[in-house]
């Protein structure tokens, strides 16, 4: 073969070979794409399930409690629809390779579960002894299989992907997940067979404002000083933000990281945001809580109670509810975010205020405190009581009787709203301590 031959055919080789490294890559960025989106993908559907199993477990723990048929009928149905979603969830995730076939059976149970027993109070009936027990059984095992899903989240968050192979680097393979998931499954080897037939925060937004109905509109320049007044700062010191619509019409300032909305009718303070960092903790909650009451005043919101508190990020948010002649009003609620380091005001909201606030008829007590008590569960001791006002669903109010109570068994503590025209249970909800301050679900 000549010179040139073999140039033509080194060419053709080399242009050959490069054809082959090019489909190479192609085929392989296609199979990486492929693979960040199932591993995507089995993130997001753990994400769901582990939220579908705080919801589960946060109905069962209120069926517990709950001593009302009408209460417990809406919370078997609540926990049926979270088990449907917890195992559309779990049907996106590898299951046979995960070991996750025990978790699967006891969801499906616990719908069960959860339809007969909704079903049973539908036709007039009320659960057994026996009943209750079950539903204490089903939550200890949802507990369980909570906290093992809440652990691979937060290993999946941190940076792991789940993968269906072992790679390095932070990934986390399916094989080391089933791992995770075993000690999980165990747990649902004494399982018994269980024999069978088979809020307040949307509630408060949605009325009309009465107070801003009823109030003059202002112009931006008199709301420019309502807002200096209120951050404590020189007029010119104001930028314009501009104006938001909505159902609270607002004009909008800035000084330095906070944010203020005025609103155009009546003036009042709306909100203030804040867009900084706290570095540090120097003050006690009660000194914020101080702080924040003396700001209310100030604002002329009077006759506000701190409810409950909760600290993250050096800024402690005090939630304050209207209270007039010993009853507490939920729907008036007010939100004052205090800094840590200096117990200066960072952060407000007033929106359920503004939204809710209105001269209300007198308190209705047609059942008397004592006869209200002797509804709520024998499973509960009660730790203290008081008249409050909480908004529903439907955008009305219920006069009730709140039961500070804690569990005989676990000691768990739950406010039991008790109506004061029917004597039947309106609300139930969890106490949630922490070292940042306390949260109701």
């Amino acid at each position: 073969m000549t010179k040139r031959g073999y140039i033509r055919l080194f060419s053709y080789a080399l242009t050959f070979t490069l054809v082959l490294a090019g489909y190479a890559i192609v085929n392989m960025n296609t199979a990486n794409t492929y693979k960040a989106q199932l591993e995507n993908s089995y993130q997001q559907s753990l994400n769901e399930l582990s939220e579908n199993l705080d919801s589960i477990e946060t109905n069962l723990t209120k069926s517990i409690y709950s001593n009302s048929d009408a209460m417990l009928l809406e919370i078997s149905r609540d926990l049926y629809s979270e088990c449907t979603k917890a195992k559309d969830a779990l049907s996106r995730l590898p299951v046979e390779q995960m070991n996750l076939s025990s978790t699967y059976k006891f969801i499906s149970q616990a719908s069960d579960y959860s339809s007969y027993i909704a079903n049973k109070i539908s036709s007039g009936k009320s659960i057994s002894h026996e009943e209750h027990r079950n539903l204490i059984t089903l939550l200890g095992y949802a507990q369980k299989l909570n906290d093992s899903v809440n652990s691979m989240v937060s290993i999946c968050n941190s940076g792991g992907m789940i993968t269906a192979s072992n790679v390095k680097g932070k990934s986390v393979s399916i094989n080391s997940l089933t791992s995770d998931m075993t000690n999980t499954e165990d747990t649902f080897k004494d399982y018994p067979t269980l024999l069978y037939d088979g809020p307040f925060a949307d509630a408060v937004l949605n009325r009309e404002s009465s107070i801003l109905k009823n109030s003059k509109e202002i112009d931006k320049s008199s709301a420019r000083k309502i807002a200096a007044k209120v951050l404590s700062c020189n007029v010119s010191e104001m930028s314009f933000e501009g104006e938001e619509a909505g159902k609270i019409p607002c004009y909008v300032f800035t000084y330095g990281q906070r944010s203020i909305g005025i609103t155009k009718n009546g003036g009042y303070t709306a909100y203030i945001l804040y867009g900084g960092k706290i570095a540090k903790s120097e003050i006690e909650e009660k000194t914020a809580i101080r702080n924040a009451q003396k700001f209310l005043s100030s604002l002329g919101y009077s006759n506000m109670t701190d409810t409950y508190y909760m600290t993250n990020n050096n800024i402690c948010v005090i939630n304050f509810a209207y209270k007039e002649n010993s009853v507490t009003y939920y729907a008036d609620l007010i939100k004052v975010g205090v800094s840590m380091a200096d117990g200066k005001i960072v952060s407000f909201e007033a929106e359920g205020y503004l939204t809710n606030h209105r001269s209300r008829k007198d308190f209705n007590e047609k059942i008397s405190l004592s006869d209200a008590e002797k509804n709520l569960s024998s499973y509960l001791n009660v730790l203290g009581s008081k008249k409050c006002v909480i908004p529903k669903d439907d955008g009305t109010e219920a006069g009730c009787y709140e039961f500070h109570c804690e569990s005989r068994e676990t000691n768990e503590e739950v406010l039991i709203y008790v109506s004061t025209s029917t004597g039947k249970e309106e609300d139930i909800m969890l106490l949630l301590y922490s070292d940042g301050g306390t949260l109701t679900k």
